[in-house]
């Protein structure tokens, strides 16, 4: 290697005018000027002298074909000696960080101009979640069934509206979905001991109830317009229960039911209902739903099927997570729709996108009392599809 401890004194005034050790660099590209060499200096000379002027070898490198070599004979110490400089040019270091350049970055926010942006278009689904009315639940903190019902009816004129916005904005949906989280209805007994009291509907009127609503929800839509696709996974409250517990199978359930009933309805009126699908989206385990949206993989839960965690964004994610590693048809999903623990929860933490929904019913006065905790009544409506952007959903809105 060559030595530097000579260069390295800097004797003033002895170099030649112009090759003084230098170094120029406007952050983009530059030129360096060595001091007097014995030899040509090598790739680690070079890092030593960048460094030296306080750029970062790492970052800045010196350009191949660049070199200028001058050669300048002086006396030192009564001894003729023949110096030679060397001179480079030098560039950023190429796939390396760079240093933004924050004058430019200034410049173009100032030139910077508002402009609409237009919104790719292309298949595009509206999608609205029809969770937890427990038709029947009795007078509570938002009153009974009388007042969910309204809530629900309100729900879907607002849905029906929001869906015409959309296409307003540029935003068209080329289909509904109406997806049934379950707890449609209430139950009369088996959850808790004064369920039978409170109850202001009975099994079979909740259950009449419930087909009512969602056959108008997908009237609404139908005298938009649209086609519609329609379906339901099981709840909790609407299994068949004995002694408090389920006795024969998850598919025996009152919330599944209801949509395989109001599908029944729908085939005889084939004209009317011609663009209203109703399919079968369950999954082996009875309790879950996978369907293709728009090209985006979405499955669907009731949620009394999650269980461990220290809130519900952690035990949605940590069943979703079991579920993969057991491959599940869920596992493959890219949204995870859920109901059950009646409030809105959106997250991403694990890199696909968990949606649990609010509830429609009138609250409880007893989850209240004991923990001082609530949450509003919504219904939620996005958009599902591949053209929604980058996360295969927008446009979230309760209504």
């Amino acid at each position: 290697m060559t030595d530097l401890s000579e260069f390295q004194r800097r004797h003033k005034n002895e170099h030649p005018t112009g090759w003084e050790p230098s170094l120029q660099w406007d952050g983009s590209k530059g030129s360096i000027t060595t001091g007097p060499l014995a030899s040509e200096p090598d790739a680690s000379i070079w890092e030593i002298l960048i460094a030296d002027w306080g750029l970062d070898p790492s970052r800045t490198q010196v350009v191949d074909g660049s070199l200028q070599i001058r050669a300048w004979d002086t006396t030192r110490d009564g001894e003729t000696i023949r110096m030679k400089y060397y001179r480079a040019t030098i560039e950023p270091r190429t796939g390396g960080r760079d240093h933004a350049d924050i004058k430019a970055l200034c410049e173009l926010v100032e030139k910077r101009k508002a402009k609409p942006v237009t919104a790719e278009l292309g298949d595009l689904s509206f999608v609205v979640l029809l969770s937890d009315w427990q038709l029947g639940k009795g007078n509570e903190v938002n009153g009974g069934s009388k007042e969910t019902t309204e809530r629900i009816l309100h729900a879907i004129d607002s849905a029906v509206k929001r869906l015409k916005d959309l296409k307003k904005v540029g935003r068209p949906c080329s289909q509904v979905i109406l997806a049934g989280l379950g707890d449609l209805v209430e139950g009369c007994e088996g959850w808790y001991p004064m369920q039978t009291w409170a109850s202001d509907l009975t099994d079979r009127e909740q259950d009449k109830l419930a087909r009512r609503l969602i056959l108008h929800a997908i009237d609404a839509f139908v005298d938009a317009g649209y086609p519609v696709v329609a379906f339901g996974v099981p709840g909790n409250h609407g299994e068949n229960r004995r002694n408090g517990k389920a006795f024969t199978d998850w598919l025996d359930n009152r919330d599944y039911a209801a949509f395989e009933t109001v599908s029944e309805i729908l085939a005889a009126n084939p004209e009317r209902y011609a663009n209203v699908a109703m399919p079968n989206v369950m999954n082996v385990d009875d309790l879950s739903g996978t369907l293709d949206i728009s090209g985006v993989p979405c499955s669907f839960i009731h949620g009394h099927q999650v269980r461990n965690g220290t809130n519900a964004q952690a035990k949605l994610e940590g069943w979703w997570k079991g579920q993969a590693l057991g491959r599940t048809p869920v596992s493959d999903a890219e949204i995870l729709f859920s109901g059950h623990l009646h409030h809105l929860v959106v997250s991403e933490g694990t890199g696909r996108t968990v949606i649990q929904v609010p509830a429609m019913d009138g609250g409880s006065k007893w989850f209240t009392a004991s923990s001082g905790s609530s949450s509003q009544a919504g219904m939620v409506t996005l958009t599902v599809g591949r053209t929604a952007g980058l996360r295969g959903w927008s446009d979230l809105l309760v209504v």
